[in-house]
């Protein structure tokens, strides 16, 4: 049905809200069918962070230092040379000592340089799990701000129709000056947020390119889809459990326990003496008569050092095992705290969009219909639009907040759900 006010149609304002409805159901940022990249998905972003990270080179680095270190500790320290030479007799004496470290402290010095190699391993993962949970992160805030401003284009677009239809309306006598007047302010307010987002793409666009040690203004691709997640997490005491066998920082923690002990162990054999062993030639007139063999123990007679050191080991141990426990106290708060948030995001997205949504959609196609046979206001119409638009966002906003409680998680737990 049309009609007519003072030879103008109403033609335009039913077009611009079926406009609307059909956008509103539009989802937020559809893929494009062969857009690629980086930046096009998170995985991709993940094995170039993996390659360029700086970070992660300097925790491999270090890693390959203490392997280094491992492969030479428990060896025998270098043997010694030595010349004598007494004139009086015309006599030279050539002696090679070697010290024989015993009481099994050469091989604690192995195991210890090895559990050393093991901590540092776990903190080098540790640092990868924390790249990867950056990023992760990071690529769900650039989702959600991608769609953000796909949404936005739509509300500019809508908003500058529905205030022309609404200056027409007041140019044929219907409505008053205030409907007009805000309508454009709507407009000139999601301009205002278009501005914003764009800021807001730029910043997470240059926090990834900083993972990436790439300048800070490098293209990224559009994201083309988002994580898939899970519908449920395993229970929280599931979660604990794989955290305690995978968490890095706690093997990490774990390792420096076992090497304290092997330390304390050392610090305890120091009260035990060394044999050093000694085998050469005497000469007389440049002439070799006879070998020298010597064996010399050292005597551990300085007491306050060795003290010293088993006290030193001690706390050491103890200040271990107190990381030990921080962390595990650390890691079940944290996932509780994280499982929360999960859970209420992800139930957040269930009610928007499967209920409240759709509720919205239907309401606003009733009052399209009924403004549409000249029973309903426009003003109605609008509105139940901007509440599917505000909807949306949150709807988007729940999402992100699921993916960033799910990248902490599995660096918790040390591994991916």
């Amino acid at each position: 049905m049309q009609r007519f006010v003072g030879g103008a149609r109403r033609v335009p304002a039913a077009a611009v809200l079926s406009f609307v409805l059909m956008v509103a159901a539009a989802p937020a940022f559809p893929a494009r069918a062969g857009e690629g990249g980086l930046g096009s998905s998170l995985a991709g972003l993940l094995q170039a962070g993996h390659r360029l990270s700086p970070q992660l080179r300097g925790a491999a680095l270090e890693t390959e230092a203490a392997a280094a270190r491992a492969d030479g500790a428990g060896a025998l320290p270098d043997p010694m040379f030595s010349v004598g030479i007494k004139r009086a007799s015309s006599m030279t004496e050539f002696m090679l000592e070697q010290t024989f470290p015993l009481w099994g402290k050469l091989g604690l010095r192995k195991t210890a340089a090895l559990d050393a190699l093991e901590a540092t391993r776990g903190r080098e993962r540790a640092t990868l799990d924390a790249f990867d949970e950056r990023m992760k992160v990071e690529y769900a805030r650039y989702e959600a701000v991608t769609g953000e401003i796909a949404l936005n284009r739509t509300i500019v677009a809508l908003s500058r129709r529905a205030a022309r239809v609404r200056r027409d309306r007041y140019g044929q006598g219907e409505g008053g000056a205030a409907g007009a007047i805000l309508a454009g302010a709507e407009t000139i307010r999601a301009e205002a947020d278009a501005v914003r987002l764009e800021a807001d793409r730029q910043a997470v666009q240059a926090r990834i390119n900083a993972l990436l040690a790439r300048p800070a203004d490098a293209p990224l691709a559009r994201p083309t889809s988002g994580r898939v997640l899970p519908a449920r997490l395993p229970p929280l005491p599931a979660l604990v459990a794989r955290a305690v066998h995978g968490n890095p920082t706690l093997r990490a923690a774990e390792a420096e326990v076992r090497e304290a002990h092997t330390q304390g162990e050392l610090a305890r054999k120091a009260w035990y003496p060394d044999v050093t062993l000694g085998a050469g030639p005497v000469q007389r007139d440049g002439m070799s008569t006879s070998y020298d063999v010597t064996v010399s123990f050292s005597i551990p007679f300085q007491t306050g050092p060795k003290i010293a050191g088993e006290r030193e080991a001690d706390a050491n141990a103890a200040a271990a095992r107190s990381r030990v426990d921080a962390a595990l106290a650390d890691i079940n708060g944290q996932l509780g705290e994280q499982v929360a948030a999960y859970d209420a995001a992800r139930k957040i997205e269930d009610l928007l969009g499967r209920r409240l949504i759709p509720n919205y959609t239907a309401a606003k196609a009733a009052e399209l219909a009924r403004y549409a046979e000249g029973q309903g206001g426009l003003d109605a119409a609008i509105d139940g639009d901007r509440r599917i638009r505000q909807a949306r966002l949150e709807l988007l906003k729940a999402r992100m907040d699921g993916e960033i409680a799910l990248a902490a998680i599995e660096r918790l737990i040390g591994g991916k759900l």
